[in-house]
């Protein structure tokens, strides 16, 4: 499937920025909607390779969710052929091989990218005398930048942070495609920021496409906008300023709780060989930014019971959101709780929190403890916990961890992963122990025939 990436200055946004569209053979003509006047108010003026690196982004999310999975030939692995107008196409054509295998690891698809001359400038500065132009802002003085989700390993690594930092001030990201994400990670950062204050500064970018709505509902690509708008405003700030992406091993190395989730079933938003590849990238582009995830060898809990200021952790956890499915609240028990209780992510939340006695099944839509899903239902929703319990029973071993994570991607320090995934599935051994019901302690692998 051929899909071109096209630049119209002729109808160019108030704030600068030429019209992006993406369109295709099955993919109608689609904008990708990136109000760019937030990060021109703090920012300034882009530089061309980051500004190029930023659509391309956004443009590959916009591509993700315009075009259906179901016309492949396996109904899931898309053939993606995807031509971008760029700044400098020599210097992108260096990382396309690169940047595809990024992509196609992220997603599950075939991406073949190419690159051809832009045919105007994307970014103008607009008139300042037009009521609705933005104007250009100074970058302050950052240390850093760090991806601001309004989870709990985002606001960990932000309290890391500023802890080790007495002095460092941090520029945190926030990406949101729905008012509620936006909403989420404000309360947490207007909580969090007291504690630092005139040490942060959180700047929410609302990446998605007009029309607005998803064709396709699966969505592997999230993290390539956050990672782009996240790369850009660490360059805007400094050439070698770093980029945190805080989020714990087990979760970023998404080991496959079953042989059905070796592939893309299972998200890799921050798989370390998927970061290593951008990171390889980032180089050739000449874009000295590191990309750091802080918490890539620790286990959820770790990050939880480690944190630089523990006592703020515990007053705002109760706000993050880590759920993967949280607006799907059909059949939650409690439809006030911002998390389900039964996703991947929910249950090692839930798990790391338990050992500083944090955790409460009444927080969560759905209490897996306390069998309100149990393993044993037919429903999809419990697919997740019956991955986890069989997880639980079958890695027991060095080999079949390593068996495990191999299957995926090959990591380095490979050991240091086997080591992190035996802790982290023993957080949640533990959990389940203290707290989980006959039915779950037993799928689990902790009881027999329901007896000790």
């Amino acid at each position: 499937m051929t899909i071109s990436v096209d630049f119209d200055s002729g109808k160019r946004r108030d704030d600068g920025l030429a019209l992006i569209t993406v369109e295709g053979p099955g993919v109608k003509r689609v904008e990708v909607d990136l109000p760019f006047q937030t990060l021109y108010r703090s920012l300034g003026s882009p530089d061309p390779i980051a500004l190029d690196l930023l659509v391309i982004a956004g443009a590959c999310y916009v591509v993700d969710k315009a075009t259906r999975r179901k016309s492949a030939s396996d109904a899931w692995t898309r053939d993606l052929h995807v031509s971008f107008p760029v700044s400098d196409p020599k210097r992108w054509e260096k990382v396309a091989d690169r940047l595809n295998t990024a992509l196609t690891f992220l997603s599950g698809d075939v991406w073949r990218t190419s690159f051809r001359q832009s045919p105007c400038k994307l970014f103008v500065a607009p008139k300042t005398r037009h009521k609705k132009a933005p104007t250009p802002g100074e970058p302050d003085t950052f240390e850093a930048v760090s991806l601001f989700s309004g989870g709990l390993d985002s606001l960990i690594g932000t309290i890391d942070y500023l802890a080790k930092n007495p002095s460092g001030r941090l520029m945190l990201i926030g990406h949101y495609d729905a008012p509620g994400p936006k909403s989420q990670q404000k309360d947490v950062y207007e909580q969090m920021s007291a504690r630092f204050p005139g040490r942060t500064k959180l700047v929410q970018v609302r990446v998605s496409q007009r029309p607005a709505r998803n064709i396709e509902p699966s969505l592997r690509s999230r993290s390539i906008v956050f990672l782009g708008l996240g790369i850009y405003a660490a360059s805007e700030i400094g050439k070698t300023v770093p980029l945190l992406a805080p989020e714990n091993g087990m979760i970023a190395l998404n080991l496959p709780m079953t042989p059905s989730r070796s592939g893309s079933c299972s998200t890799r938003t921050m798989h370390p060989f998927y970061l290593n590849t951008l990171r390889s990238v980032l180089k050739d582009l000449e874009l000295k930014n590191d990309l750091i995830n802080p918490l890539e060898l620790k286990t959820k809990g770790e990050c939880v019971i480690q944190c630089g200021d523990l006592s703020l952790l515990t007053s705002l956890a109760s706000r993050t959101v880590s759920c993967s499915h949280a607006s799907r609240r059909q059949d939650w028990k409690r439809k006030s709780a911002t998390n389900c209780g039964y996703c991947v992510p929910c249950l090692f939340r839930r798990a790391s929190l338990h050992a500083t006695k944090l955790d409460s099944g009444k927080q969560y839509g759905i209490d897996v403890c306390s069998d309100e899903l149990a393993v044993t239902s037919d429903r999809a929703s419990a697919d997740d916990l019956r991955a986890v319990t069989n997880g639980l029973r079958h890695f027991n071993t060095d080999a079949s961890i390593r068996k495990a994570i191999m299957s995926v991607a090959r990591v380095e320090p490979l050991e240091g992963y086997v080591n992190l995934v035996h802790r982290g599935l023993n957080e949640l051994r533990s959990w389940i122990t203290d707290k989980g019901s006959v039915s779950l302690r037993t799928a689990a692998g902790m009881l027999e025939d329901g007896h000790a």
